[in-house]
């Protein structure tokens, strides 16, 4: 479910950012940026939204080597 704001949301995300996914229940300040992937009150559901998130195979992200540690 990406759109324009999200997209930009995940672009601009840096070391130590953190998107919370969450359903329309949620306690969120009125000061937080939020993107509201709702067409009609319960469409996307949560579980729809999440599952692509779920599939993903953390095997598949690239990530550097480990460190050796220095002696």
């Amino acid at each position: 479910m990406l759109n324009a704001q999200l997209s930009q949301a995940i672009a601009s995300m840096g070391h130590g950012d953190l998107i919370i996914v969450c359903d329309a229940g949620f306690p969120i300040p009125s000061t937080a940026w939020r993107i509201d992937l709702a067409i009609v009150p319960d469409v996307p559901d949560l579980e729809t939204v999440l599952a692509p998130i779920a599939a993903c195979r953390y095997s598949d992200i690239a990530a550097p080597p480990p460190r050796k540690p220095r002696s």
